[in-house]
């Protein structure tokens, strides 16, 4: 049985826990109900059923409280599958083959462009919602044409996009490591280098012992160390330019650099030699743990600084977004969505199905509903203060991780808020300062939202060559000329095939004269 089939067996037992606990003086009380909203207008039969698969990227299914609430707010019966992070795209892709999708699907960012999910498109399998968006007001006035139109397939709107800054990436660093080893703050890659080194092998923890790794990694080319590093060399992100024409990122010289650097850090041991198998979430355990002194991943580093000091209050985490390297300061940018929503027709079978679908989304974008996957409960996982802020107190800071970060992730879609974020840490706001920085310094992809036949038949098959390439080049196991020959292999089953068509995909929209203006900071 599958998540979103066996999520209403439970509800009789949990409305009636919901009510009980909004009503009871126990222990973490409720003080208060969350906002009251009229009842939606009920559709024909009662309340919709909505059935979704959603990204888990905790280790624990979240608490159905607020899904109760959700609920009722929205006169839904809503069946959740959450799917962790490490075997989702495996899970959407077995969906895709048995036919077994769910009403509603997240396709991660990074999946957006495979052959599935495009030959998908492309078959009809899922709804097309361009025409229908006029008809919801929050949906219509809040959504970012720019965004939508990078996440457009063949210039048409399939999927609702969940928001994410155009770049949130940089390094989380342990500051008191650096303060007992008398280091400054990396400012450039010889600089990161030499404070990785040092954190391996200058005892930075003080417990006499040769027992921490510089960095922590994780087996993402993306999202981990690899396209970061990269970017302060001066790579492309995914395409840049090369003799007037799109190049990927992979045949310059500085995703080599790239390679090298991150050969360097394998060879000696300033990184854990376990990274091409271990996963987000293992990672983030091990920094906690005092294992390594820096992850180079995301600003993020809230989380990571609580789970710390719990075991080593003396321990402190900082960030950093600026490192210069050959030509400059740079990060890789983002399109500013995280993934997409998308409606498979063989779940959403009628078109008033979709619309009551739809509506569903609007209705997360009213200020009780967003309010409520924003910041929890009011009296429960907040309290309003001045200012129209809500305070998280520190001591339902726990309760709101497991009962609303999760929906916080799943179902924010446009990123607004009605209540400001009331009581930011010095570190929460030197996180917001850096995301905003990263906006002057980052790399755009050029080809962003276009689409290549050949990619979207073969693309899986190719993308392996160049990943599997990668990582034999860091570890050792293909040289320079390895390395040529599987690229070369690439060339010869698609890739110039690609290279051709994501050009003139670029071309029916743009004139190639000099450097186009949205490469501004390509290096």
């Amino acid at each position: 049985m599958s998540g979103w089939q066996s999520a209403n067996i439970r509800r009789t037992v949990q409305v009636l826990a919901l009510g009980s606990l909004l009503l009871s003086g126990c222990r973490g009380t409720v003080t208060g109900t969350a906002p009251v909203k009229p009842e939606a207008s009920p559709g024909e039969g009662g309340p919709a059923d909505i059935s979704m698969m959603l990204v888990l990227y905790t280790k624990e299914t979240p608490s159905e409280l607020l899904q109760l609430e959700l609920e009722r707010m929205t006169d839904t019966r809503l069946a959740l599958s959450w799917v962790p992070d490490t075997v989702y795209t495996d899970k959407l892709m077995s969906g895709f083959a048995a036919g077994t999708l769910p009403k509603v699907v997240q396709v991660k960012a990074v999946d957006l462009k495979k052959p599935t999910v495009v030959n998908g498109i492309r078959s009809g399998l899922f709804w097309e919602i361009g025409p229908y968006l006029e008809s919801y007001p929050n949906l219509s006035k809040r959504m970012n044409k720019t965004i939508m139109d990078n996440g457009a397939y063949f210039g048409r709107y399939y999927g609702l996009y969940w928001e994410l800054p155009m770049s949130r990436q940089g390094i989380q660093f342990r500051k008191d490591w650096l303060a007992r080893l008398k280091l400054a703050e990396p400012r450039t890659v010889d600089d990161l280098y030499e404070v990785l080194k040092a954190f391996t092998y200058g005892d930075p923890d003080g417990n006499g012992k040769q027992d921490t790794y510089g960095l922590v990694d994780r087996n993402d080319l993306v999202y981990g160390a690899f396209k970061n590093i990269a970017a302060y060399m001066g790579a492309p992100n995914n395409w840049g330019w090369s003799e007037g024409r799109l190049t990927p990122d992979f045949m310059t010289p500085a995703y080599r650099s790239a390679m090298d650097f991150m050969k360097k850090l394998y060879d000696e041991k300033l990184m854990n030699p376990d990274f091409t198998i271990t996963s987000k979430v293992q990672q983030e355990e091990r920094f906690a743990a005092g294992e390594a002194g820096m992850m180079i991943t995301n600003l993020l580093a809230s989380n990571a600084n609580d789970k710390l000091r719990k075991g080593n209050p003396e321990a402190e985490v900082d960030i950093l977004n600026r490192i210069k390297g050959p030509n400059g300061e740079h990060v890789w940018g983002g399109t500013g969505l995280g993934g997409l929503y998308l409606f498979p027709k063989s779940a959403v079978k009628t078109e008033e199905e979709l619309k009551r679908v739809l509506r569903f989304f609007d209705q997360l974008l009213e200020e009780d509903v967003n309010n409520l996957i924003t910041y929890g409960l009011e009296g429960r996982h907040y309290v309003k203060a001045e200012g129209n802020a809500a305070k998280v107190k520190p001591e339902t800071k726990e309760l709101r991780e497991r009962e609303v970060q999760d929906y916080n992730t799943a179902l924010r879609t446009f990123n607004i808020r009605y209540l400001s974020q009331g009581s930011v840490n010095s570190l929460q706001r030197k996180i917001n300062t850096m995301i905003e920085d990263n906006q002057t310094i980052a790399v755009a992809d050029p080809a962003a939202g276009l689409i290549s036949a050949t990619q979207a038949e073969k693309g899986d098959e190719l993308r392996s060559i160049i990943t599997d390439a990668t990582y034999n080049y860091m570890l050792g196991v293909l040289d320079g000329r390895g390395f040529d020959r599987e690229l070369a292999r690439w060339r010869a089953v698609g890739g110039d095939r690609i290279i051709q068509e994501i050009n003139q995909a670029y071309a029916e929209d743009h004139t190639i004269e000099g450097k186009p203006a949205d490469t501004a900071h390509n290096p």
